[in-house]
């Protein structure tokens, strides 16, 4: 029983981990000019949108995430790869949780004056992406010795 609970936990995590990078990470709208509609910046994992116009440079934190779910679905296996996969989730989350917070505050502090209006946030991505963390750490905790 403690084995399919790992097992599917490392599971959920992995699914979970991968699903929120199609989630929006931050997500801000703002207005360039007084008069003007707020125009909304959204980062995904695999893209970045301001308006309708896709960012063809904007950082790919899809990749990361995808490849510490990798670790986390090998983990299924062997319980140290399990625990390096949730460390490297952590790491990966915890980067982008740190690079997000640095450009929300950013947006919020040096955009006031334009737009009074302004709104930044954390998307729904971010948060799955913890909750994909602490399910990945459970399995880890539940998952038999090797």
């Amino acid at each position: 029983m403690r084995r399919v609970l790992g097992l599917v936990l490392l599971g959920l995590a992995a699914a979970a981990a991968v699903g929120a990078t199609f989630l929006p990470f931050s997500e801000l709208l703002i207005r360039l000019a007084p008069g003007q509609p707020q125009t909304a910046y959204v980062t995904t994992g695999w893209s970045t949108q301001f308006g309708a116009t896709k960012d063809e440079h904007g950082p790919l934190f899809g990749i990361p995430v995808v490849v510490a779910a990798a670790a986390v679905l090998a983990g299924m296996r062997w319980r140290k790869v399990a625990y390096a996969g949730a460390a490297g989730l952590a790491g990966v989350t915890g980067m982008l949780f740190v690079y997000l917070l640095n450009a929300i505050s950013f947006h919020q502090e040096g955009n006031i004056a334009i737009d009074p209006a302004l709104q930044a946030g954390f998307g729904n991505g971010v948060w799955v992406l913890m909750a994909a963390v602490v399910v990945a750490f459970a399995g880890v905790v539940v998952h038999p010795d090797d």
